[in-house]
């Protein structure tokens, strides 16, 4: 009586047989050890024309199946060391000589104790029609495997008795052995609420109300993941009817279910993607163009609803701003197959012009050719270009034309007045003493008062004339289109150049005060001082610079010497650079003496220069260049330590008394701002020996226009050292009383320009009778410089001023005289 494992095997043969002989498609079992054809099913007759009958116990190479025989020689080596399924693209060869291309599938399989080849072969030929015949064929080929005990399981159903095959139980996390038992024991490990779902299945199945069964379920494993496997069962009856077994293949389909989550969490990310992205998005038919999906973007960018257009295509609804870009861009797209950011000009629902950036990507959906185009605004950014640009040419805070547009338009003028043989003019505007105005104010004021200038400039001159800003309070002002002789056209840019300087320089009234600003002009004449923009400039410039010179608030024309005396003054600043390197400067003393006993009472150091080509530089010139060239802080220091260092020897040999002594340096500005200048005046007193009461710094006017709170700071500092300060040509600058009154200050120096001609001019002898009265009244002592008569001594005598400094008692000298004056 046959058993009921016999009983399986027999049907499982059976269907064995079923699926191999009525698969669509080619299936041969070849015995390895000799390559004889053991079986071929129905298909390979229909395909190569080959009868079976012909074709058992032959072999593929005798039949001539093999185009290339080094396909079936890779193809049994594969085979050989792979126990998986070997999947290659073969050709095979048909009775009529026909060729056919496919995918061959092979796989080992042991069959009653002998190693056998069975092979799957797909014809590809017409892929199209054999995708969905690939994979019937490719189940197909998974059950006659699995009824090669793999994967599958059979439960007899009155007994109860379930066998499930070795790679079955493997599949469920258990030894890779055959599983004898019980149905439940089996699916002990399946999570319960999948269990239910597989009950229920089941049961529709025995109650015939399901042809078959197919079901996934998730399988847990020990190492703590999970493996989702498919299920296949059918149910066969014995010859009452009855539910007799039922049987089932297992395949692992974890990685086509983490497949399946990826492409859904990819679908997912791409409809977010479409749908939550700024630029336009929309999805159209290739062949009509009719809007499929179009995402919010779009409909912010052209101001329809996707109602309004799914449906309809772009040339329908005149989204086209420019229908020849469209046909360029059709022709484009069928030429290159893609288009990527390309600049077209769109139209928005309400018929505004939209600039957009283009890109055009072929793709399928449901097997329908369609077009996923991207649209980027591009205004936006146009704007910013646009504004870029500008800004790149253009002040950004009074908007005028800045240096690089300037030089551009006079370089095109300048070729433009030579062709028509006309006359241009460059008016170079400098604010005088603006740095004040910042300085005291604040740089909104400042701000404000460049616009005020600004304004004035813009309406004072002809439209096709231009008003440039360089930067900071340098303005530019060209003048084009001048007719007439040489002298007219000087005389008429003079007067111009007048007029607005007389404009600009009225009150102004911003934040609260009045303010008046005057400015100095330089002029250079178009071709007549240079027909290059560079040198136009250059000499415009030097024209300003001798305005300044002149007093500020003037305007001077440019002349060939003052390029001269520009390069002159480039020269000397160059020399200036190295000449402390090279100990080309010395000090001179000049003694100050109490009128009362002719005593010296205090000297003031004076810096000398001996150039070696030129000889002895006369110090007005090349201080002011050390103080416009910011020199000054470094050889101010020099000096400074200098002075000191000459007369520590002069205290300790006695030839001076401390107490009743004063050594006078000058200190600039910008050489008091530096922020260790407190500390430098330390070090060069102490490393010298020389006392801190025995110095004095002179320091001008113009230091209590600039931070005037550090100033007072700082001068507290040293005069609770000792340090005394004197305001040195006191009246020629912008004397505050309000100022002085703050300062620590213990005397006045009365400028040698009112003691030269006080006993001549009304004028000076009363503001020399003001400031002396003025510096007894506050108790401060007064310095007078530059007398060089008795009668100019008996005058400041009178007043009570007898301290004085010049040549009437001695002329500044080098260090030894002023020893040998100190020993007369």
């Amino acid at each position: 009586m046959p058993t009921t494992t016999d009983t399986a095997l027999n049907s499982s043969e059976k269907r064995f047989s079923t699926l191999f002989h009525l698969s669509p498609h080619l299936v041969l079992l070849v015995r390895l050890e000799d390559g004889l054809i053991s079986e071929a099913n129905q298909f390979f007759e229909r395909l190569l024309g080959w009868p079976t009958a012909q074709v058992i116990g032959r072999t593929t190479l005798e039949l001539g199946l093999w185009p290339d025989p080094r396909q079936r020689t890779r193809l049994i080596k594969a085979v050989r060391n792979n126990s998986a399924p070997v999947h290659m693209e073969v050709q095979l060869r048909g009775r009529d000589g026909q060729l056919h291309d496919g995918i061959l599938s092979a796989q080992k399989v042991e069959l009653e104790g002998e190693a056998y080849l069975i092979s799957h072969f797909l014809d590809t030929s017409t892929r199209k029609e054999a995708e969905q015949a690939l994979i019937d064929s490719q189940e197909r080929l998974d059950l006659a495997l699995d009824s090669a005990q793999l994967g599958t399981w059979d439960w007899h159903i009155p007994s109860g008795r379930f066998y499930g095959s070795a790679r079955a139980a493997q599949l469920h996390g258990l030894q890779p052995v055959p599983f004898n038992d019980s149905f439940d024991a089996f699916f002990e490990g399946v999570p319960e609420e999948e269990r239910h779902h597989m009950r229920n299945a089941y049961r529709m199945l025995r109650e015939d109300l399901a042809g078959n069964c197919r079901l996934t379920y998730r399988m847990p494993l020990e190492n703590g993941t999970s493996r989702y496997l498919e299920s296949r069962a059918r149910l066969y009856r014995d010859t009452e009817g009855e539910p007799l077994r039922m049987a089932g293949t297992l395949l692992d389909i974890t990685q086509q279910q983490r497949a399946e989550a990826a492409l859904k969490a990819s679908e997912e990310k791409f409809a977010k993607a479409f749908h939550s992205s700024p630029d336009a998005i929309t999805i159209c038919e290739f062949t009509t163009g009719h809007y499929l999906e179009v995402n919010d973007g779009f409909c912010r960018l052209t101001g329809y609803s996707s109602s309004e257009v799914i449906g309809r295509s772009a040339y329908e609804l005149g989204i086209w701003g420019d229908r020849a870009q469209r046909r360029a861009l059709l022709e484009e797209l069928a030429e290159k197959g893609r288009i990527s950011h390309r600049e077209m000009l769109g139209r928005s629902r309400r018929g505004d012009l939209l600039n957009v950036e283009v890109s055009i990507e072929p793709i399928t959906l449901n097997d329908t050719a369609c077009l996923l185009l991207t649209a980027r605004d591009l205004s936006q950014l146009k704007a910013a270009q646009a504004q870029i640009r500008h800004l790149a040419y253009h002040d950004p805070l009074t908007n005028l034309p800045n240096r690089a547009l300037l030089m551009d338009r006079l370089s095109q003028l300048t070729s433009l007045l030579q062709r028509h043989d006309l006359r241009g003019a460059l008016l170079f505007l400098d604010l005088d003493h603006f740095k004040h105005i910042n300085d005291s104010l604040g740089h909104p004021v400042g701000d404000s008062v460049l616009k005020v200038i600004t304004a004035r400039l813009e309406a004072s001159v002809r439209h096709e004339d231009t008003v440039a800003r360089l930067g900071g309070d340098e303005f530019v002002v060209l003048l084009t289109g001048l007719k007439g002789s040489l002298e007219a056209v000087t005389r008429a840019v003079r007067h111009t150049a007048d007029t607005l300087r007389e404009l600009l320089a009225e009150p102004m009234f911003l934040d609260g005060q009045r303010l008046q600003v005057t400015p100095s002009i330089g002029i250079a004449l178009i071709p007549d001082h240079g027909s290059n923009p560079a040198d136009l400039l250059k000499r415009a410039d030097i024209a300003l610079y001798r305005a300044k010179d002149f007093g500020r608030n003037t305007t001077q024309l440019f002349h060939i010497d003052m390029q001269t005396a520009a390069s002159e003054r480039m020269r000397m600043e160059s020399d200036l650079r190295t000449a402390l390197a090279r100990h080309e400067f010395s000090l001179c003393f000049q003694a100050q003496v109490d009128a009362r006993n002719n005593r010296i009472v205090g000297a003031e150091a004076l810096v000398r220069w001996q150039h070696p080509q030129r000889g002895q530089q006369c110090p007005s010139d090349f201080i002011k260049i050390l103080e416009e060239s910011g020199l000054i802080v470094e050889v101010g220091g020099w000096i400074l330590d200098e002075a000191c260092r000459a007369f520590g020897p002069l205290l300790r040999e006695g030839l001076i008394d401390p107490g009743h002594f004063s050594l006078c340096v000058n200190i600039s500005p910008r050489q008091f701002r530096q922020t260790h200048f407190v500390e430098h005046v330390q070090r060069s007193l102490l490393t010298h020996q020389v006392p801190f009461s025995m110095l004095k710094l002179e320091i001008t006017e113009g230091i209590m226009i600039q931070n005037l709170e550090d100033t007072i700071a700082k001068m507290h500092q040293l005069t609770a050292l000792g340090v005394s300060f004197a305001m040195d040509d006191f009246g020629t600058g912008y004397s505050s009383l309000t100022h002085l009154k703050r300062l620590p200050v213990d005397a006045l120096k009365i400028d040698q320009s009112f003691v030269r001609d006080a006993i001549h001019d009304p004028n000076d002898a009363e503001i020399i009778r003001a400031i002396v009265a003025m510096a007894l009244s506050l108790k401060l002592k007064v310095v007078a410089e530059g007398v060089e008569q008795p009668a100019q001594l008996a005058f400041l005598q009178s007043l009570d001023c007898h301290v004085y400094q010049g040549f009437l008692h001695s002329e500044p000298l080098p260090l030894a005289e002023f020893r040998a004056l100190l020993t007369k």
